[in-house]
């Protein structure tokens, strides 16, 4: 498996913007192999319509098949994301796709929605012994900052590195599973006026 693939062919761009392949994309964090079968049972999901998409991602080039096992007269083939990181060039995006670039663009971002209010709900149907195990995991930052080129291709490879150094880890050891979601995007040239004195505004907790 690679460390980093940058995603350039119009076909798999226009895959991330089918929810049902972000979340299987979303599903090898742990970076296991798995099967069409086991897919959709972790889901939810139909299992046949659940392997179309699963066809659709190898054939874009987004997920691999990296194993076949026999098992009896079954045989089963396994896949795996082509790579740890899977990026995506918004230039090209603009430039290639712009019909279906809010569809790209803000698939992620609901897909990221359901899974954060199905947490939120668990948590306050949850009694209090329970809720105590959420001590210290939630966390939300939203900053603005000013970076020329060179700082904000920095900025974007030191995040990488810091993401792959936890990528990799095992749901081992007491581990619960994170869901960590970043973008970063240029804001339209303000009015001069507008832009005295405009702060920073950052908040964790």
């Amino acid at each position: 498996m690679k460390e980093f693939f940058q995603v350039t062919e119009p076909d798999a761009l226009k895959s991330l913007a089918i929810p049902e392949r972000v979340k299987i994309l979303e599903l090898f964090e742990d970076l296991e192999p798995r099967t069409a079968k086991q897919i959709a049972t972790e889901l939810g999901e139909n299992a046949a319509r659940l392997h179309y998409h699963v066809k659709e991602l190898v054939r874009v080039g987004l997920l691999e098949q990296v194993d076949t096992r026999v098992k009896g007269s079954i045989v089963e083939k396994y896949y795996q994301p082509v790579a740890k990181v899977i990026q995506v060039k918004l230039q090209l995006m603009i430039e290639e796709n712009a019909q279906q670039l809010s569809d790209i663009m803000f698939t992620p971002f609901r897909t990221t929605e359901q899974d954060l209010m199905r947490t939120l709900n668990r948590f306050v149907a949850s009694d209090v012994d329970v809720r105590k195990e959420y001590k210290d995991t939630f966390a939300f930052n939203l900053t603005e900052f000013y970076l020329n080129q060179e700082e904000r291709n920095q900025l974007v490879d030191e995040i990488s590195e810091l993401l792959q150094k936890y990528k990799g880890l095992k749901n081992e050891n007491g581990r619960r599973k994170f869901k960590f979601f970043d973008v970063l995007f240029p804001l339209m040239p303000p009015d001069p006026a507008e832009d005295e004195g405009d702060g920073v505004e950052d908040s964790d907790e």
